[in-house]
């Protein structure tokens, strides 16, 4: 990799890995690159590729993306998605947080009592 698409993916990269360390759960970058003008040509965007996968390997997955031309460039907004470990609950909080166990009712089957019913005899 050429020294300035290393810089390039290198400032991604410290960017998203500081936006992990904030404890971040989604990342949003822009990245820029020339496009062509051309009808029938498919390429490459320069430099992007490489951008996306730096972010990547901190552990972001990218989840969706819109692109824009902006003059002779392509804007790429990319919404990066990772899983934030939860912090453990107080036995307080889990007691607050989980909801009061309900009866079950019967399933209806023969022989089942009814509702709020003692079955008879």
């Amino acid at each position: 990799m050429g020294f300035i698409k290393a810089a390039k993916a290198d400032k991604m990269s410290d960017h998203a890995r500081r936006a992990a360390a904030e404890g971040r759960s989604i990342f949003i970058a822009q990245f820029r690159g020339a496009v062509s003008h051309s009808p029938v040509l498919s390429r490459p965007i320069a430099d992007i590729a490489e951008m996306i996968e730096a972010v990547e390997r901190e552990g972001w997955h990218l989840d969706q993306f819109t692109s824009v031309p902006w003059k002779d460039n392509m804007t790429i907004t990319g919404l990066f998605r990772r899983a934030v470990p939860q912090v453990a609950m107080t036995s307080a909080q889990q007691q607050m947080a989980t909801p009061p166990a309900m009866p079950q009712q019967p399933s209806g089957a023969v022989g089942a009592a009814t509702w709020g019913v003692p079955p008879q005899q």
